[in-house]
C-alpha cells in the first residue's frame, strides 16, 4: 500500500509541487511508523478483522440490541439530548465496572460465540438446540475455501497467502504465503481474513435435523418416476436443515403459482381482445369462445390442485416445527377466537360502525391475550409470535397513526417483554 502511494505521488497531476511535497512526507512518516511492531500491533488489533470475529464485533452489540427491544420508535441516526440519553441508560440498568473480572467474563463471552459459529460452520448444529445459538447474527461466514486468497496475521505482522488445506479439529488453516523465505504456516481462524467478499449465509440453513432419518430405495424401482414419487415417499433426509417432502411441495406450489400467473395473462389478453371487438360491433367467433371457456376451465383445476398443494404444506409445516411452535402457534389461534368473541360480545353494547376498526378491535384484544398466555405458560416460542402479531397490526395501521401507534403500543410492549424474559432468566 505504500508503494501504491508513492506511485500515486509520482504521477500525480497536482501542480503545486509544495503540496506534493507534503504527500511524500506524510508517506515516509506512515512508512517509518509501521517499520515499529508495536505501531503494527495496533494496527492489526485496530483494523484486521478475521472472518469469524467480523461477524460477532461488526453486528449489534448488547447496547442496541437492548434499545431496539425497549425503544423500537428510537430508529438509527436519532439525535436526543444528554438528558435524554441518560434517562435511557438509567432504563437499562446498573453499568458494569470495567474489572479484571469483568474483562475475563467478556474473553469468555467471546470464546463461547467463536466456538458456536465453528459448530455451525461444520454443520454439526442440532436444529432441536436452536435456542442456544439465538445470541449469534442472522447471517453467518462461509467457511474459507482451500485456494482462496487471504491475509493472515503470523509473526506479528500481516501476510498474503493462499489456503492450502483445513483443519475443522484444530480450527486452523495451512497458508502458503506469498512472501519469498515465509514458506508455509498452520494460522488459526481467528488470525485468517478471507481478500475477496465474504460469502453469507442464513443461520437457519446451517441447522441439521437429527430426528430425520435417510431410508435408501435401491431396489424394485420402477421406470416411470412420477408414479413412483406419487405411490411412495421420499427418503426422509433432509437439505439444508429442511425436509426434502417439505422443499418438493414448495417447489411444486412454486410452479403451480408461475403457470396460474401464466393462465391469467392469458384470460387478461383474452379478454382485450374481445373488448376490442366488442367496442366495433364485431361478432365474436367460436374459437375465442372455445379458448376462452377450456381456459377458466383449466384454471379452475389448477386452482384445485393449488389449494391441495397448500393443505399438504401446512401439513408438512406443522409435522417438522417444533412442539414448541406448534403449540404457540395452537395457543395464538386460541387467543384469536377468544378476542372475537369479547369483541362481538362488547359490540353489543358500543357498536362500531366500521369494519376495519371492529377488526382492530379484535387484533389489539388478541394480543392482550397473548401476554396473559405467555405469562401463563411460560413458552419462549409464544415471544416470537407475540412480535409477528405487533408486525402485522402494524402494517395495517394508517402512516399518520403510526407515531401514536408506536408510542401507545409497541413502547408499553416493549417494556413488558423485557420484563417477561427477565423473569424467564430468572427461573432458568
Amino acid at each position: 500500500r505504500i508503494q501504491i502511494l508513492f506511485e500515486v505521488m509520482e504521477f500525480s497531476p497536482i501542480a503545486d509541487k509544495t503540496v506534493l511535497r507534503n504527500y511524500g512526507e506524510t508517506g515516509l512518516r506512515i512508512k517509518n511508523f509501521l517499520k515499529v511492531e508495536k505501531a503494527r500491533k495496533w494496527c492489526c488489533y485496530e483494523w484486521f478483522y478475521s472472518n469469524i470475529d467480523k461477524t460477532i464485533f461488526l453486528s449489534d452489540n448488547d447496547f442496541v440490541t437492548c434499545l431496539k427491544e425497549m425503544y423500537p420508535d428510537i430508529e438509527p441516526g436519532t439525535k436526543l439530548t444528554r438528558l435524554q440519553w441518560s434517562i435511557i441508560r438509567r432504563s437499562f440498568g446498573k453499568p458494569r465496572r470495567c474489572s479484571s473480572k469483568f474483562f475475563e467474563e467478556e474473553r469468555a463471552m467471546l470464546q463461547t460465540k467463536r466456538n458456536k459459529l465453528r459448530y455451525l460452520q461444520q454443520g454439526k448444529a442440532r436444529i432441536e438446540n436452536k435456542d442456544v445459538y439465538k445470541d449469534l447474527p442472522g447471517q453467518i461466514p462461509v467457511p474459507i475455501r482451500i485456494g482462496a486468497s487471504v491475509t493472515a496475521y503470523v509473526e506479528g505482522s500481516l501476510f498474503i497467502g493462499e489456503v492450502t488445506a483445513i483443519d475443522s479439529s484444530t480450527h486452523c488453516y495451512r497458508i502458503r504465503f506469498d512472501r519469498p523465505g515465509l514458506g508455509t504456516h498452520t494460522v488459526s481462524d481467528i488470525n485468517v481474513m478471507s481478500n475477496s467478499e465474504v460469502e453469507m449465509l442464513p443461520k437457519d440453513s446451517f441447522f441439521i435435523n437429527r430426528q430425520m432419518t435417510v431410508k435408501p430405495i435401491l431396489e424394485n424401482t420402477p421406470s416411470n418416476i412420477n408414479s413412483f414419487i406419487s405411490k411412495h415417499s421420499l427418503p426422509s433426509s433432509s437439505i439444508g436443515g429442511y425436509p426434502v417432502q417439505f422443499l418438493r411441495c414448495v417447489v411444486k406450489m412454486n410452479k403451480i403459482l408461475n403457470l396460474k400467473r401464466d393462465m391469467l395473462n392469458k384470460i387478461k389478453e383474452i379478454n382485450s381482445k374481445i373488448e376490442f371487438k366488442t367496442s366495433f360491433n364485431e361478432d365474436i367467433d367460436g374459437g375465442s369462445r372455445l379458448l376462452y371457456a377450456t381456459t377458466v376451465l383449466d384454471l379452475d383445476k389448477l386452482n384445485k390442485t393449488l389449494q391441495k398443494t397448500i393443505k399438504e404444506l401446512q401439513k408438512h409445516a406443522k409435522t417438522y416445527l417444533g412442539a414448541d411452535t406448534v403449540i404457540a402457534l395452537k395457543v395464538k389461534e386460541e387467543c384469536q377466537e377468544s378476542a372475537e368473541s369479547l369483541v362481538a360480545e362488547a359490540n353489543q353494547l358500543v357498536r362500531l360502525e366500521h369494519e376495519k376498526s371492529t377488526k382492530f378491535a379484535v387484533e389489539l384484544t388478541s394480543l392482550l391475550i397473548q401476554i396473559e398466555k405467555l405469562y401463563t405458560e411460560k413458552n419462549p416460542s409464544l415471544m416470537s409470535v407475540l412480535n409477528e402479531s405487533i408486525r402485522n397490526i402494524r402494517s395495517t395501521v394508517h402512516p399518520s397513526n403510526l407515531h401514536s401507534f408506536q408510542d401507545n403500543v409497541e413502547v408499553p410492549l416493549a417494556h413488558i417483554q423485557a420484563r417477561l424474559k427477565q423473569v424467564f432468566l430468572s427461573n432458568d
